[in-house]
């Protein structure tokens, strides 16, 4: 998943609303097996190799594997560190139990708290309670209001997911959605930026990306999380995958505002969608096969573009 904020909210003017867009693959030396990206920097699993893309040509070039920072003891084994130049130094999931048993990302392992390490070195920990879990493998650090702050997914044992905000000062909760209803029902986040333009921060979600597909707006106001959107047949995960980055936030259309990208239901399709002034396509581009990495951005000829793996191994670049 990507590390911070900065990476959801990757600012790209990629072209005029209209512009025809399309996926064209990428030759690759053999099948992509995965796909990391902190900031701007996207890298290309192939095996034990790892690739980016040349700016010049859209070819692929060798890169050196993604360096992440060891999850330290008492974290989750596969979970991620989060780090930010802010208030909150680091942040990362701990404390693993088995007492959900979903399995949605892989395992039946999930976390029973938070561990934040603020920027003056003092370290605090929120927990999840024993009636739940933070179902997610790296939180993440998001400005809201001016305050950085923590956007994990928070499980309940009979009520299924809901997206926590936590407050790193007061090492607590301070803000949920409502949980989806029922057990192992979840929800994977998708962006965080300004998408309505109302000048408050959204934060889109995926409610179950697997057989439901909605995806949601929720913008922080007054230190509440607020529904203002809802967008059908979308995804940005499949059952068992540690890509929880399936998605990437840019201003595709040019207009100055946020858009998202984020496959359809079936994720055979990238959807590029505007929430100004309406919610509405940008475009629909079709897919040689379904989506199965992490999305990342790239630049090609001077244009920027997204990237992502396919299910058949393939690798595309979609641009205009």
């Amino acid at each position: 998943m990507r590390l911070l904020l900065i990476s959801l909210v990757s600012w790209l003017a990629l072209g005029p609303a209209g512009a025809e867009w399309r996926a064209e693959t990428v030759p690759t030396p053999g099948p992509v097996t995965s796909l990391e990206v902190r900031g701007a920097d996207t890298r290309i699993g192939i095996g034990s190799n790892w690739y980016r893309i040349a700016p010049a040509t859209g070819s692929l070039i060798a890169a050196q594997a993604p360096d992440f920072s060891a999850v330290p003891a008492g974290g989750l084994s596969d979970g991620r560190v989060a780090s930010s130049d802010g208030a909150i130094a680091r942040a990362w999931l701990a404390h693993p139990t088995d007492r959900y048993r979903h399995g949605v990302l892989g395992d039946a392992i999930e976390a029973g708290s938070l561990v934040i390490q603020r920027r003056d070195g003092s370290i605090g920990t929120v927990t999840s309670g024993a009636n739940a879990v933070f179902e997610d493998l790296e939180p993440r650090i998001a400005t809201l209001d001016g305050v950085d702050r923590i956007v994990v997914v928070k499980s309940y044992l009979r009520r299924g997911s809901a997206l926590a905000i936590i407050d790193a000062e007061a090492m607590k909760i301070i803000a949920e959605t409502p949980p989806i209803g029922h057990a192992h029902a979840w929800l994977n986040p998708a962006g965080i930026a300004d998408f309505d333009g109302n000048g408050s921060t959204d934060i889109a979600l995926v409610r179950q990306p697997h057989v439901v597909g909605l995806l949601q707006l929720w913008s922080w106001q007054d230190r509440q999380l607020k529904k203002v959107a809802e967008v059908p047949d979308t995804s940005n995960h499949f059952i068992g995958s540690k890509a929880l980055g399936m998605s990437w936030t840019a201003d595709f259309d040019a207009d100055g505002h946020p858009d998202l990208a984020v496959p359809s239901l079936d994720r055979r399709s990238l959807r590029l969608i505007a929430f100004v002034p309406k919610v509405r396509d940008i475009a629909r581009i079709a897919l040689p096969a379904r989506v199965a990495t992490n999305i990342g951005s790239t630049g090609v000829a001077g244009r920027p573009a997204l990237v992502a793996g396919l299910e058949d191994g393939r690798l595309v670049i979609i641009r205009e």
